[in-house]
């Protein structure tokens, strides 16, 4: 036997063992490329969530066996037939629900399948949303921990939940754009409310500590911590995902309104001529006039009501000043 012979036959198990490697590594690469999420446990494991499923068994029926039915049961157990009114049942349910979906690193991943329920159950609860992330209500800060139940007064029923678990779960629900859009839409409108309701008799001047002007300056806040939640949803997705995503978001934002009390026609009024405004907005500009939406608004409000120059400029200059202060809060609560 010749040594060319011998080295040859020596080698051949090597190239069998070097070629398995590299046809396991292909499969798990493509398998990973077809599926597109983590191939661990189904639905990241809520469907063996017990807490989780006990929240939602009172509304009844099957017990989910798949994600999407999981995210009916959610909407089930934790929306009622009224538009953004619910019994202190329902509330608990939301509230559980947000607490039981676990973190990763510091990180709430959400199953694709559950994003867009989720989010259209978190709509329903915009009122609660909306104190939780302008956090300026002391009742809402007392009883945002797991153990606080819902209460309820003269407006209703109200649910609480931790600032830093609202925005980890805004943050998976986000990656979607759609959903996103759900979330954003819905505190926008409840922004323009909270304009509605300001009284402008007798302003002059500068209006920053005035505090008939809150309602403007909480709406700020609220919608400068989504501003935060879009850049934290953009770093998950990357840099060549984010623009598709910042492009669907907008074209969401455009489409039909989600759920939700439907609101004043002053309310009505501002957020339909921010839209207008947004259609109106070159491709490449509509991020950027999604983050200034509070600005925007207070703009449109402003001129609607006939407000002096000089309030005009104080005013939109403290409406900046919230947004950036709700932009940083969230953003420094995300980074933890």
């Amino acid at each position: 036997m010749s040594e060319t012979t011998s080295v040859r036959r020596r080698l051949r198990p090597r190239f069998a063992v070097l070629l398995a490697l590299c046809l396991a590594l292909v499969g798990g690469v493509g398998g990973w490329l077809v599926l597109g999420r983590d191939t661990g446990e189904p639905c990241g494991g809520l469907l063996r969530n017990e807490r989780l499923l006990g929240a939602v068994a009172a509304a009844g029926g099957d017990r989910p066996a798949t994600c999407a039915e999981l995210g009916a049961a959610i909407t089930k157990a934790t929306t009622g037939g009224e538009p953004g009114r619910h019994t202190v049942a329902q509330a608990q349910a939301m509230k559980t629900v947000l607490n039981s979906i676990p973190s990763k690193d510091g990180r709430i991943r959400l199953d694709p399948e559950l994003r867009r329920p989720l989010a259209s159950a978190l709509a329903d609860y915009t009122a609660d949303l909306y104190i939780t992330l302008h956090s300026l209500d002391a009742t809402y800060i007392i009883n945002a921990g797991a153990a606080k139940p819902p209460w309820e007064d003269a407006e209703g029923v109200h649910m609480s939940v931790s600032y830093n678990v609202l925005l980890e779960v805004l943050v998976a629900v986000g990656e979607d754009p759609e959903a996103y859009a759900d979330i954003r839409r819905a505190a926008a409108r409840h922004a323009a409310e909270d304009m509605v309701a300001i009284s402008t008799e007798g302003s002059s001047g500068s209006v920053g500590s005035d505090s008939r002007y809150i309602g403007a300056y909480r709406g700020a806040r609220v919608l400068g911590s989504l501003n935060a939640v879009t850049a934290s949803v953009e770093e998950r997705l990357g840099g060549e995902k984010s623009p598709s995503w910042r492009a669907k978001a907008a074209e969401a934002l455009l489409a039909a309104p989600a759920g939700g009390p439907s609101g004043s026609e002053g309310g009505a009024r501002i957020t339909s001529a921010w839209t207008n405004g947004l259609r109106d907005a070159a491709p490449a500009a509509r991020a950027d006039y999604v983050r200034d939406q509070p600005v925007e608004m207070v703009r449109i409000w402003a001129a609607e009501r006939g407000l002096a120059e000089a309030s005009r400029q104080s005013l939109w200059a403290e409406t900046e000043r919230d947004m950036t202060s709700g932009e940083r809060s969230a953003a420094k609560s995300l980074a933890h």
